[in-house]
């Protein structure tokens, strides 16, 4: 074809250097954490570990603020302190292992949006999250932070509904290190 032009595209090898991997600090979140370590590890990646807390709520009553209910200072020391120790305890399963790991805590009402928010902060290519597997009603009821993440990244998101095995491994690793399960 004289006068064609020919555009020549280079192939190139999509890598993920950076993987999210949220979790509540259930079990099924903390088995779906440790298998994004094993993961990150094969494609030698970096690993976010990240956990998004409900926003201070002022409560409200019609007699007023409980005199015993905490500060927002004390709400999110407490908070930073609970969420510390389980991603914590992914982030030390992960160096044992070799992976270059990161550990974030933010305050958001919305965690599809906060996980989104975070992996576009720390330029990951990749959302690695277990999945509790709720369906039906109590999906209805309780949403899906997984199916919201899904439905609004522009990044993979790899959901993982870890087996019955990999819950009790989990489980057993938070009781070892006193997390409560």
């Amino acid at each position: 074809m004289p006068g064609a032009n020919v555009v020549a595209f280079r192939r190139s090898r999509a890598s993920l250097e950076s993987i999210l991997a949220p979790t509540d600090g259930s079990a099924p979140s903390i088995a779906g954490a440790l298998k994004a370590v094993d993961f990150a590890r094969r494609l030698e990646a970096r690993l976010v570990v990240f956990n998004s807390i409900p926003s201070y709520q002022y409560p409200i009553y019609v007699g007023g603020i409980p005199f015993e209910y905490p500060s927002e200072s004390d709400y999110e020391a407490q908070c930073r302190a609970i969420v510390a120790r389980y991603l914590g305890l992914v982030a030390a399963v992960a160096s044992e292992q070799g992976v270059e790991v990161k550990q974030r805590i933010e305050f958001n009402g919305n965690s599809a949006q906060a996980i989104l928010g975070v992996a576009d902060d720390e330029h990951c290519s990749l959302i690695f999250m277990g999945s509790h597997g709720r369906s039906g009603v109590s999906r209805t009821f309780l949403g899906s932070v997984a199916l919201k993440t899904l439905t609004l990244a522009h990044i993979p998101v790899l959901i993982d509904h870890p087996t019955p095995e990999e819950i009790s491994t989990a489980e057993a690793l938070m009781k070892e290190n006193a997390i409560e399960t």
